[in-house]
Formats: structure tokens, sequence, C-alpha cells
């Protein structure tokens, strides 16, 4: 190529660049994205640095085989959490959403406190389960005895985490990003660093599990507050608002919510069967490592979930398609640096957390692909639950997560710690492309950028 070809399509690009800047400048729901975002993004660095170095902090402390232990707690209490909000929250950020950019305030606070009321029975009942059942747990399903004191402490965080979460959900309804950040991303991490150097010293993995059950107990209890504050006055009777209207947005959104967080941790459940609480370990921090690719993939959900809501309410598709496409490209060209570093340094990276760590090289690089891909395909999912197409989203996530069933079930006792890596990237995988097709048949929305000429058959 010569140099002046070489000098004109530098030129070229500059424009390109130039024409795209102008393009965003002009779009209004854009700006609002990119503000919103650019804050998320502040504080979901914070919240991201601090839960590293809390995993760090628990690798360093207690060895491959305390860590074990501890994720494999971590990954009951997850589950139970998400049984215990009985998929209120995509649900209540989609009503508070709605009522709020309506002006219904009395609608607003009626179904907050309905929801809540329903998350606490549920996620009351199931800490109490969780705290009497762990010894039969330990033994019988995972049979690690060891494992019995810690599940125990962790299963009683199931409460104060379904409420920090239907808070911070609320409150994204509200457009009150930072206080939902602080909620989800800083808080627990952040007080959990403070508590676990001298409860891990006077009492191992079962101290680190007090630190975690303190962090989130003060965090919900921040969060109680935080929502008074950001929505004043009275709640109206929460029998005034309809519970068949909330309980038909939450029921599919339930499904969705369980199976997403099987997705994310039925791989260690079943390697707490298979394998050692040392290999446990090893994946739980390969897993951890990886979804920091997918970070700034949670940071836009927070900003654009509630301006999908609004612009499916005021039924301006085009302007959803805009939005899922320049918010996807946005997010690969940010997240591409983080991933290339992870994945050409898997195994030195892994070693942060000890030697013990550094096999994990393989499986750290494995789960990147399958994060990639997910931060690729852009906010599809809270697309098609923001726009009614919960029930679709629902079968998507089942289809995915019985296939990841079927293969870590086959791959984990042939291959251990690797088939659950591929079993996960196969399954997060699936689920992402399906739904940016889902999202094209439902809605005649492209999503993803590059995706065009594929879908309309060009």
């Amino acid at each position: 190529m010569s140099r002046l070809s070489e000098e004109t399509l530098i030129l070229v690009m500059i424009q390109r660049i130039k024409n795209k800047v102008k393009v965003l400048r002009t779009d209004p729901h854009m700006q609002e994205v990119a503000r919103g975002t650019m804050l998320a993004f502040a504080l979901k660095i914070v919240g991201s640095s601090l839960a590293f170095g809390f995993n760090v902090a628990v690798a360093r402390l207690l060895g491959a085989e305390g860590a074990g232990l501890y994720f494999l707690a971590l990954s009951v209490t997850a589950i139970g959490s998400v049984i215990g909000r009985v998929g209120l929250d995509n649900a209540l950020l989609r009503f508070v959403a709605t009522h709020a950019a309506r002006g219904e305030w009395g609608k607003v606070q009626a179904v907050h406190a309905l929801g809540m009321r329903l998350a606490v029975i549920v996620s009351g009942v199931l800490s109490l389960f969780g705290f009497f059942a762990a010894g039969w747990m330990a033994e019988t399903l995972f049979q690690k005895p060891e494992l019995a004191e810690p599940l125990r402490w962790m299963s009683l965080s199931i409460l104060p985490f379904a409420i920090l979460n239907l808070q911070a959900e609320s409150l994204k309804g509200l457009k009150r990003l930072r206080e939902a950040m602080l909620l989800q991303s800083i808080g627990v991490p952040l007080i959990g660093l403070l508590l676990i150097w001298s409860l891990a010293s006077i009492a191992g993995v079962e101290g680190v599990s007090w630190g975690y059950l303190v962090a989130t107990t003060m965090v919900a209890l921040l969060g109680i507050w935080a929502w008074r504050s950001a929505c004043g006055g009275d709640a109206e009777d929460a029998s005034r608002y309809p519970f068949v209207d909330l309980w038909v947005s939450a029921k599919p959104l339930f499904i969705i919510a369980l199976m997403n967080t099987s997705l994310t941790w039925l791989p260690m459940l079943v390697l707490g069967v298979w394998v050692s609480a040392a290999e446990v370990g090893v994946f739980g921090a390969a897993n951890r490592l990886a979804l920091l690719v997918s970070f700034l993939l949670v940071t836009l959900n927070n900003v654009v979930a509630p301006k999908f809501a609004e612009l499916h309410a005021k039924d301006d598709l085009k302007a959803m398609g805009q939005l899922a496409r320049r918010s996807a490209a946005m997010l690969t060209l940010l997240a591409s640096p983080l991933f290339l570093l992870l994945f050409i340094f898997s195994e030195k990276i892994m070693g942060l957390f000890g030697p013990e760590f550094a096999s994990g090289g393989t499986v750290l690089a494995i789960l990147l692909v399958g994060q990639v891909i997910n931060v690729y395909t852009g906010s599809v999912r809270f697309l098609l639950i923001m726009s009614g197409n919960e029930k679709t989203i629902r079968n998507i996530i089942i289809i995915s997560a019985l296939l990841q069933l079927a293969l870590v079930m086959t791959l984990v006792p042939l291959i251990g710690i690797i088939g659950a890596a591929i079993a996960t990237v196969s399954a997060l995988i699936t689920m992402n492309l399906t739904s940016v097709y889902a999202v094209y048949r439902k809605l005649g929305v492209i999503t993803t950028p590059g995706l065009q000429a594929f879908l309309r058959g060009k």
C-alpha cells in the first residue's frame, strides 16, 4: 500500500469517527445514557476494584481450599437470594420507571411496598431454612462437613442481600443511579474488606462468612434509608396495587433470574460434588476475574434498562434500536483492552490470588471468550424484558440453562474445571445470540453492530 493511500485511509477513518461523535451528540437519548454511563462507570470501577480486592484477600487469607468452601457457600446463598426475590428485581425496576415517567408517585410507592413485602417473607423463610439445613447440605449434597458452619452463617445473608438488591433496582427506576450503584457494587465489598482481615485470622472461612453477613445487613439498612429519602412520604397501602399486575411480570422474570443465576453458579455447585474444594476455589477465582470484562455491560444495563422501558412506553422502537446498537459498539471498544490483557496474561494474573491458583489460566481464558461475546451483544436481554417480552427471554434462558446442565454433568466428571468452563461459555454464547435474533423477530430491532445484513438475509 502506497504512502498516499495509507494517508487517505487514515483521513477517512478520522472523518468517520468525527461523524459518529456528531451523531451521538445530536441523539438526546444517547446523551442521557452517556451521562449516566459515565457516572455508573466511575462507580463500577470503584466497585469492581473493591470486589477484586475482596476476592484476592479471601484467596490469600484462606488458600485455595478455604476459598473453595467460601465460594461454595456463596453460590448456595446467591441462588437462595434469587429465589427469595421471586423475580421482583426487574419487575420493580420496570414498574417504578414506568409510573415515575408518568408522574404516578402513589403507584410508585405502592408497587415498591408490595414487592418488598413479598420478598421479605420469602427470603426470610429461605434464610432460616438455610441456617438449620446447612449441616445436612454440607454432608449429604457436597460430602464436605467443613462447609457446614460457613454455609450456616452465609445463609442468613439471603434476606439482607435480597433487600439491598430490590432497593437498588427500585432506585434505578427513579434514575437514582448513584445510590443504586453504592448499594449493589460498592457497599458489600468495601465493608467486607474492612472486616475480613481480623475475622479470618480469628475463625478462618467461618470468620469471612461473618464479615459477609454483617456487610450485607449494613448495606440493606442503608438501602431502606436511601429509598425513603428518594421517595419521601408514606407509601400507599400495598393492597391498593393489584398483586396480579406485579406477579404477571414477576413470574416469568423469576424463572429468568433463577436460570440466569444457575448459568453463573451451577458449575460451582456441580464442581463441589465432583472435585476438591481447592479446585472449586481455582474455578471460582477465574470466574470472578472473567466477569470483570462484562462489568461495563452491567454498568450500562443500570442506565439503559429504565430508558428502554421509557422508550417502549412511547412506542419509539427506532430510538430503542439506535440506543442498543450504539451502546453495544461503545462497550465492545472499551472492553477489548481488558479482555486482551486478561486473555494473554491469564496464568500470571491468576497467580495474583496465590501460587495455587496459577493453574487456572486456561480456565480463565476459556471463560473470557464467553464474556466478550456477552459484551458484544449488549443489553439485548434487558431490551426484551423492558419491552414486555419476559416470556421470550425466559424460554431462551431455560434452553441455555438446560444446555449448560447437560454439558456440565457430562464434562465435569471427565475433565473437571476445564469442562465447567466450556459448559459455561457454550450456554452464555447460545443465550446471547438467540436473544439478538429474538429481539429482531419480536420488535424488528437490530441491536448488535454488524449483524444488519445477516439478520435481514442480505
